[in-house]
């Protein structure tokens, strides 16, 4: 058996993960990741197709964000930023709006925001401005939104109208969800966001290079399948992972997978450690079309991103357009996104079945399609992005206060936060602190 009293091992190698480890790392702390797929990014993660490059899950990053950018400087790669456009569409059925997020008067000149709309829309930019100034990446700082409606909060502060034109579809097309299905905690830290106007960016190369940057310093073993984490019954005791590659031993775990696997490999999960758990997700198909040449300025209004509102009769929640987020990428590709019930119905079709179905569902927004697409990609997410139901922070909330401090084994999943990639980071750091203190203590 593999003992090692004074090390940490962390289960995953998404952003989550590496942050923890990096964060360790630093401290002075040994810490091994264990990866079960052979390479690192979890859902940051890019694939060369065709000519061009795919973003296989997380589409892009934003200056809103507070740890990321940190991450991007550790890693040397800050020379590697690139501003995406902010040029964007809502597509509803024979309908468009386009808009740019650099420039807020577009949504009253580009027809997202009617006339009729400006006073709600004013009264509920007014009323919610405090938000702004709260932690963007931190569930447990907007637990007072816990126990109400996302969609009923968003009518009572903004009006029918901007919700049906641009909530709904942003909600739809960024995490493939339904604004109903969660609390107003998802909407109104997100508009926190908006309120500072945060711009978009990527990174030459992808995002994926990040995180293969960050796991390039650290002890990651992959295509490794951790099977149990167990929790000793005397304290002090180290805790006993079995792995594919047989047992494991560590003096602390952080668990930093999604809610399935962590289920699944914990053993004797507490009450507080299930509820958070429990969390549902939404599901996701991506498909990349690599074309013969990027698409003419005019296409798709020349926008980056198309969200597509959720009650079309179209199956897609967006369309990114890689070219219109690194000018510089050499190829184009776009990145076709199924809404949840296209991608629940299409999730088990093989690869040539589901890029049909990208195709054709693109084709009224890009006449000609098919003829120009050279190569695929199919990215299937079972897991893609949490929810955030109502009681969801709380039950977070409580996971942390009664964490006893000094716990071996510490949970830092996506579902322990809001559903993009900063808050993802900030839960692994979360963890990694925690530990970092009961070390200095």
């Amino acid at each position: 058996m593999r003992s090692r009293s004074d090390e940490v091992i962390v289960v995953g190698a998404g952003i989550a993960g590496l942050t923890a480890a990096h964060r360790l790392a630093a401290a002075g702390v040994q810490v091994r990741v264990l990866e079960a797929a052979s390479e690192p990014g979890g859902r940051m993660l890019t694939r060369p197709v065709g000519g061009g490059l795919m973003e296989q899950g997380a589409q892009f990053l934003s200056t809103g964000y507070e740890i990321i950018p940190e991450l991007v400087e550790a890693a040397g790669l800050s020379r590697q930023v690139v501003k995406v456009s902010g040029r964007s569409m809502v597509v509803a059925d024979g309908r468009s709006w386009l808009f740019d997020t650099d420039r807020p008067w577009s949504f009253l000149t580009g027809g997202v925001v009617r006339v009729r709309d400006i006073a709600p829309v004013a009264r509920g930019l007014w009323s919610t401005r405090e938000l702004a100034a709260r932690p963007k990446n931190d569930l447990v700082r907007w637990s007072d939104l816990d126990a109400l409606s996302g969609l009923h909060w968003a009518r009572a502060r903004f009006g029918s109208g901007l919700t049906r034109r641009l909530l709904l579809p942003a909600v739809n097309g960024l995490f493939f969800q339904d604004l109903a299905d969660n609390s107003a905690v998802l909407l109104g830290s997100f508009l926190a966001y908006s309120a500072l106007g945060p711009k978009a960016f990527t990174l030459r190369g992808g995002l994926g290079s990040l995180t293969t940057a960050l796991a390039a310093t650290l002890d990651v073993e992959y295509d490794i399948r951790v099977e149990r984490v167990e929790r000793s019954g005397s304290p002090g005791s180290n805790v006993a992972l079995a792995t594919s590659r047989g047992p494991r031993e560590a003096a602390a775990a952080v668990i930093a997978t999604p809610a399935r696997p962590a289920t699944s490999m914990l053993v004797d999960p507490t009450p507080d450690e299930t509820a958070v758990l429990r969390t549902p997700y939404s599901c996701e198909l991506l498909v990349g079309l690599a074309l013969e040449e990027p698409l003419a300025d005019d296409e798709l209004g020349g926008a980056y991103g198309a969200l597509v509102t959720p009650n079309s009769s179209s199956p897609l929640a967006a369309i990114a357009v890689y070219s219109r987020a690194d000018a510089t990428a050499a190829g184009e590709v776009l990145t076709v996104m199924f809404g949840q019930d296209a991608a629940r119905r299409l999730m088990a079709a093989d690869d040539a079945a589901i890029r049909t179905a990208a195709v054709d569902a693109a084709t009224p927004l890009l006449p000609g399609l098919a003829g120009r697409v050279t190569e695929s990609h199919v990215s299937r997410w079972q897991e893609a992005l949490p929810y955030i139901e109502v009681g969801h922070a709380t039950a977070v909330q409580h996971y942390r206060d009664r964490l006893p401090f000094g716990s071996p084994v510490l949970l830092a999943g996506d579902y322990l936060g809001l559903p993009w990639s900063d808050s993802a980071a900030f839960n692994g750091r979360w963890a990694a602190d925690r530990l970092i203190a009961g070390r200095t203590d």
